[in-house]
């Protein structure tokens, strides 16, 4: 297995690249888990796209580690999982990354994880620093901007036009 990471600006289509991942798995039997942290409140429990219908996914607690979650599926004789998807993968613990990691050298898993590289503070998450770190595959998913320059960072706007650096 393999720990893959891809990373974009907001709205480059990261989760529209791994709800159609799952739709592949899904036409070829590939028996795959869809997971995201639990932080990220915003689509509890699914993953969201604006292009292609939404999935429910498990969804993973900041404290638990993921082969908490995991084991039960890696049981079931009936069931060989290849595969897990990650969306929102920023929003990770360094030690839950850490632990993807185990799961693919150990268990032969791969592991795809799609998620932001920084802030819009132009910080990077913890979660993607260790993805950065120790990923075996990193990939931007590239978009561009109105302007037609290539997306480099996420900013926040205020109502009035303007760049916000603060909150």
């Amino acid at each position: 297995g393999k720990l893959y990471f891809y990373y974009g600006t907001m709205n480059s289509g990261k989760s529209m690249y791994l709800l159609a991942k799952s739709h592949n798995f899904n036409e070829r039997g590939i028996f795959h888990l869809l997971m995201k942290p639990a932080i990220d409140t915003r689509d509890e429990g699914v993953i969201h796209s604006r292009s292609l219908p939404e999935k429910t996914c498990i969804t993973i607690p900041q404290n638990v580690l993921p082969s908490k979650i995991i084991m039960p599926y890696l049981v079931q004789s009936n069931l060989r999982l290849d595969w897990i998807l990650i969306d929102e993968a920023q929003f990770l613990t360094p030690k839950q990354v850490d632990e993807l990691a185990m799961i693919v050298d150990l268990l032969g898993v791969s592991v795809l994880c799609y998620g932001l590289r920084t802030d819009f503070k132009t910080k990077m998450f913890p979660g993607s620093k260790r993805l950065f770190e120790i990923a075996d595959t990193i990939e931007e998913v590239k978009s561009s901007c109105h302007c037609g320059n290539k997306t480099i960072v996420n900013a926040r706007i205020n109502d009035r036009g303007e760049l916000v650096t603060e909150g």
